[in-house]
């Protein structure tokens, strides 16, 4: 059995179906804890320990996308959350990965927010004021800092325009609230608890992206696109602000036994409302948003089970 770090949920009773790998503890790769991906890597560790026959699934606290895709490469992890634009590198080798990663998709999950926060008070109001400001881009290893250098390279935005931070979403909250950073990007689901906890704390802000730039961030990185976080959800924030956003997806190696991969997908399904009662971005994850992943590789098991519920053909397309 692989000793795992930082292991946040254990649950489940393994019966050792042979033929499968089944039988054994398996791991799933989330993130940091003030994100989304890990209390929502606990309901899918509880969903598939508790209605998979065989399978005892634990969660594991990792820095996040960039990790998670190594991890599942070399067989240290089973199954990870990932951002869609970590991925689409991971799988032909540029960015962050110098050599193409082994890995396949089980199916799309729910949107990342790019939050781009700061304090009313720091004359931040537009993109371009970050230059020579004190910046969180999110930790090494981390599809948060993927994110954030997609999005200022995009927009013509360098290392050198900056005082960078490499702070997680904990890390970039109480940054600002003590005043030691300037702005953070904070990439996750819409209602993510690092975002909520600094807007009751503090008068934060939500920098809005115009309309030229997200059509310039889209056309550098085409994973990306528009999206309109609608008032209410943050204290402090009464409109509507347009920011960038990318999928997250849930992701295995590609050599992970087709029925395996086709119970763990139908299973996250069958007991979808265990993770609505987790977070709202639950509401994301239905076959028809998880089934489209592009000229991303779907794994065989997860391709059946969409051929099933949806019709063939259906699945990956764009």
């Amino acid at each position: 059995m692989r000793k795992a770090t930082g292991v946040i949920c254990l649950v489940g009773i393994s019966l050792g179906i042979s033929g499968l790998a089944f039988g054994q503890t398996l791991s799933i790769a989330t993130g940091n804890p003030a994100g989304m991906y890990y209390p929502l890597g606990g309901g899918l560790a509880s969903i598939w320990s508790h209605h998979i026959d065989g399978v005892n699934m634990k969660a594991e606290v990792t820095a996040g996308s960039v990790t998670n895709l190594v991890q599942i490469a070399k067989l240290e992890s089973d199954v990870g959350f990932a951002q869609s634009d970590a991925v689409a590198d991971a799988v032909v080798g540029t960015g962050r990965f110098p050599n193409p990663l082994s890995l396949a998709i089980l199916g799309k999950l729910y949107p990342n927010v790019v939050h781009l926060v700061t304090l009313n008070d720091s004359k931040i109001e537009e993109v371009s004021d970050l230059k020579n400001k004190r910046v969180s881009v999110g930790p090494p290893g981390s599809g948060n800092a993927v994110t954030a250098w997609n999005v200022l390279n995009a927009l013509g935005i360098t290392e050198n325009d900056l005082v960078v931070r490499q702070l997680n979403y904990t890390e970039t909250s109480n940054g600002l609230k003590d005043g030691t950073i300037d702005a953070g990007f904070i990439a996750g689901g819409i209602g993510i608890a690092a975002v909520v906890e600094l807007a009751v704390a503090r008068d934060m802000v939500l920098v809005p992206f115009t309309d030229e730039e997200i059509a310039v961030v889209v056309d550098a990185v085409p994973a990306y696109s528009a999206f309109s976080v609608p008032p209410g959800v943050y204290r402090g924030v009464d409109e509507p602000v347009q920011t960038p956003t990318l999928w997250n997806l849930l992701v295995v190696n590609q050599s992970m036994d087709e029925e395996l991969a086709y119970r763990l997908i139908k299973a996250v399904f069958e007991f979808r409302s265990d993770l609505e009662s987790i977070s709202q971005v639950a509401k994301f994850i239905v076959p028809e948003n998880a089934a489209t992943v592009g000229s991303l590789p779907l794994h065989p098991g997860a391709r059946r089970y969409y051929d099933e519920i949806l019709g063939p053909d259906r699945a990956s397309a764009r």
